[in-house]
């Protein structure tokens, strides 16, 4: 079956990945070995539905030093579609410093380099590229105002859009927030935008109200190890977390947009994509880095057969 067009907007990073025994308090020093992987949200969640088998597109803004190379060399060995990837002249390419605990926690900052000056206009000419019956995944990485002319166009060319609210910024208009068809925050995100702490099912459910009255038609959280909690409206349910041996939790969010994405895509029902993106998020942990611990279709195959057979017995 021919899965519908797939486009992902957002950012692209270097990621200085620092791995250490344990997360470091404020004014500690640790030693701990760096490694280099390419990122950034957007990056990632194109690269997570490239390896699951579909072509997706993904605009992004890169700029044109070594690091802007390398990320544009690991985007198109994945599979990802970089016709609308725009190569910013003398500015440079985005970077995180990612520093991993042995519990696979993180903390991330980010310098966003050329990923900050993504126009409206750039937002204009990369539209160009969405097909009719497009699925549109944006990340909250890019400037407000690139957003919100997305968002402005979805009327217009009749897409349907995946919002992942990560990182949370205010500003956003009510109307773009109302051309939102699923907002995907994680429990930190969805606290930032509801004011709801999410320390259980119920917090969550009510949290996915609040969100839903900011406009969106379904909010879809994801709770770690509790699984994701999904609310349209008209149908709400949880779907349980995979439990496996964490090794890193960076991009595991971004797993399961692109997962769910390339899902909806191939026209699989909403619960079992989110199934599906659960697969994805739970093998991406399993896993060292961001774009190099998204896993490959046959991968997520053999382990929901696996799970499957195990529910069975």
């Amino acid at each position: 079956m021919r899965s519908a067009p797939l486009i992902f907007f957002g950012t692209t990073n270097l990621d200085l990945c620092f791995n250490v025994e344990r997360l470091p308090t404020p004014g500690e020093s640790l030693i701990g070995s760096l490694v280099r992987h390419p990122g950034g949200k957007g990056a990632n969640q194109a690269v997570a539905a490239a390896r699951l088998g579909l072509k997706p597109k993904l605009f992004s803004r890169l700029g044109d030093d070594e690091a802007g190379g390398h990320l544009m060399l690991s985007l198109v060995n994945a599979g990802v579609d970089t016709s609308v990837v725009q190569i910013a002249q003398a500015e440079v390419s985005g970077a995180a410093l990612v520093m991993v605990g042995d519990d696979g926690g993180n903390m991330i900052v980010i310098d966003p380099g050329a990923n900050a000056n993504v126009t409206p206009e750039l937002i204009d000419k990369a539209a160009a590229q969405i097909e009719p019956n497009s699925i549109v995944v944006a990340e909250m990485g890019l400037p407000i105002e690139a957003l919100e002319r997305l968002f402005s166009l979805k009327a217009q060319l009749g897409f349907r859009l995946i919002f992942n609210p990560a990182p949370v910024r205010p500003g956003l208009s009510r109307a773009a927030w109302s051309a939102v068809d699923f907002v995907t925050p994680n429990e930190s995100e969805a606290y930032e935008l509801t004011g709801i702490e999410i320390d259980s099912v119920e917090a969550a459910a009510k949290a996915a109200q609040a969100l839903l009255a900011l406009g969106p038609k379904a909010a879809l959280i994801t709770l770690g190890e509790r699984g994701a909690f999904y609310d349209d409206g008209q149908q709400t349910f949880l779907v349980p977390a995979f439990p496996v041996v964490v090794v890193d939790t960076t991009a595991a969010g971004d797993a399961f947009n692109g997962g769910f994405a390339a899902a909806l895509a191939s026209d699989v029902p909403v619960r079992e994509a989110v199934r599906q993106a659960m697969a994805v998020a739970a093998l991406c942990v399993t896993r060292r880095g961001a774009q190099p611990s998204m896993p490959t279709a046959a991968e997520v195959d053999e382990f929901l057969n696996h799970k499957t057979l195990l529910e069975i017995r």
